[in-house]
């Protein structure tokens, strides 16, 4: 698709709130992935046969699930605030920039 000359707009303080609610949500997910682990974990010994050991796995699965996901989110939250924080920076260097030009005139 072509540039249609249009300047690209960002809103960088939104940047970092998206980030630090991706990462809220990111931890709620995992604490519902836990508790439900657990729970199966717990149902397991209340089950015989392989339906113990299904549940039993199923709950171990979903509890390092969601600690991967977390951890995914986390990382990627991180890398949010820390690409808010050098455009901001370079924004805020580019402003300058610019007055600096402006009292040129």
């Amino acid at each position: 698709m072509p540039m249609s000359g249009t300047p690209i707009h960002g809103d960088l303080e939104g940047i970092g709130r998206d980030a630090g609610s991706l990462q809220e949500i990111s931890d709620q997910q995992a604490a519902i992935m836990h508790s439900l682990g657990s729970t199966l974990e717990a149902l397991a010994p209340a089950m015989r046969g392989s339906a113990g050991q299904a549940m039993q796995v199923v709950g171990e699965q979903l509890i390092h699930q969601g600690q991967q996901f977390s951890t995914a989110f986390a990382d990627h939250s991180q890398k949010m605030s820390n690409n808010a924080h050098i455009l901001s920076t370079a924004d805020s260097d580019g402003a300058s920039l610019i007055s600096g030009v402006a009292n040129l005139i």
